[in-house]
């Protein structure tokens, strides 16, 4: 896993260069070569200073902006700007800019950017940004992105990320993410997340998760301290905190709990709470059963110590319905050992739900709940036989009310 996020990185600082090279703005020197200029300027001119308040025109090249500054195609200023520069299509600072950036296509910032840009595709700044960001495509920086980040596409930093950042697609951080990170699809830091991961698709935290990953599909992490909550999967090689999901997988999970329909962890010590549990110890065994009320069963049971929970399907003939009517049910109980490893004793209570398919005059639909208490013995290490007593109450799903009540008896095979 920690492979991927080296390439992520790598990733990351390909595009960051090729964008420098693409536009040309030199970071050694923190200037640009000169060019021709087709405005109106109002400036200071001298060796030691070379400044300009105002300037309008079609395109300009100067050295500095302490002003304002409007064109129609482009404005490119060497050293660095304080004030508005505003173009039809690109803004290209080689130092430093500060205050605000409006351009059709792109702002550039061969170093820093301070302030708020507005672009239609673009604003890349070469090491960091500051402040408010906004474009049509995508928001990148060298370094560090600070402060409010709004993309169409793509925010991306090849270090640290700070802030707020909202993205159609995607949110990265090459290492450090602190702040709200909210996109259409994913959110990734290669390292540390502090905060929150807020995406349809996924969130990725390369190192440690110490806030918030909520997501509509999955969550993953190295170590999970925080929160993991999705509609589908999460994901973390060591869970410190808690997992929420349909299905949570954890290598370890020595402090943390897992809350899902599926919970999977490498650590026997892990703390779950789901339909089926899974550890190191967990024994999974096949049953086949019948008696009075359920005629012939199969069921598999996820065994955990003393606890256990169990999925079944059935089939009911004769003292509920006249015809055959079939079952799903879902019980959870705990195992109390009287001999080890031969005798012990099972009590559990079931949610049964039942299909009654050709039965005429009967709801098409019923459940009921069964507690049950039963013995176990174990002749051989991978046969058991059981028998169990309990009560069942059967209602109806429309309005809820009582349609019968029937003892319950029961005996089987259990395996592996």
């Amino acid at each position: 896993m920690r492979k991927h996020f080296i390439h992520i990185k790598m990733f990351l600082s390909v595009i960051l260069l090729a964008g420098t090279i693409i536009f040309p703005v030199s970071a050694q020197d923190y200037g640009l070569k000169k060019g021709k200029s087709i405005s109106l300027s109002i400036k200071k001119q001298s060796e030691k200073d070379n400044r300009t308040y105002f300037n309008l025109g079609l395109m300009s090249n100067y050295q500095n902006l302490n002003g304002t500054s409007i064109n129609i195609i482009s404005d490119v200023v060497h050293q660095k700007t304080a004030g508005f520069q505003a173009s039809g299509f690109v803004n290209i600072v080689g130092n430093r800019s500060s205050g605000m950036q409006v351009a059709g296509l792109a702002n550039i910032s061969g170093i820093k950017s301070h302030g708020l840009r507005i672009a239609g595709l673009f604003n890349i700044s070469g090491r960091s940004a500051y402040a408010a960001q906004i474009s049509g495509i995508g928001n990148l920086a060298g370094i560090n992105q600070k402060g409010f980040m709004l993309t169409g596409l793509i925010n991306m930093s090849s270090v640290n990320a700070k802030g707020i950042l909202i993205s159609g697609m995607s949110n990265i951080a090459g290492n450090e993410q602190k702040g709200v990170a909210i996109s259409g699809l994913t959110n990734v830091s290669g390292g540390n997340m502090y905060g929150a991961q807020i995406s349809a698709l996924m969130n990725i935290a390369g190192d440690s998760n110490k806030g918030l990953q909520l997501s509509a599909l999955s969550n993953v992490s190295m170590k999970n301290q925080g929160l993991q909550m999705s509609c589908l999967a999460n994901y973390s090689g060591d869970n410190k905190g808690l997992q929420l999901g349909l299905a949570n997988v954890s290598n370890k999970c020595s402090k943390g709990v897992q809350i899902g329909i599926l919970n999977m962890n490498g650590d026997s010590c892990a703390r779950q709470v789901g339909i089926i549990n899974l550890k190191p110890q967990t024994k999974t065994q096949v049953i086949i059963s019948g008696g009075n009320l359920n005629k012939a069963n199969i069921a598999v049971r996820f065994k955990n110590k003393i606890i256990y929970t169990q999925l079944e399907a059935g089939m009911i003939l004769g003292e509920l319905t006249d015809k055959v009517s079939v079952t799903g049910i879902y019980r959870t109980g705990l195992a109390f050992p009287l001999v080890k490893n031969k005798l012990s004793l099972n009590t559990d209570i079931g949610y049964c739900h039942i299909e009654t398919l050709a039965n005429k005059n009967i709801p098409d639909r019923l459940y009921a709940i069964q507690p049950r208490l039963g013995l176990e013995y174990n002749p051989l290490k991978k046969l058991g036989l059981f028998i169990a007593g309990g009560y069942s109450w059967t209602r109806t799903y429309k309005n809820n009310q009582g349609y019968s009540r029937n003892p319950i008896v029961e005996a089987g095979l259990v395996f592996f």
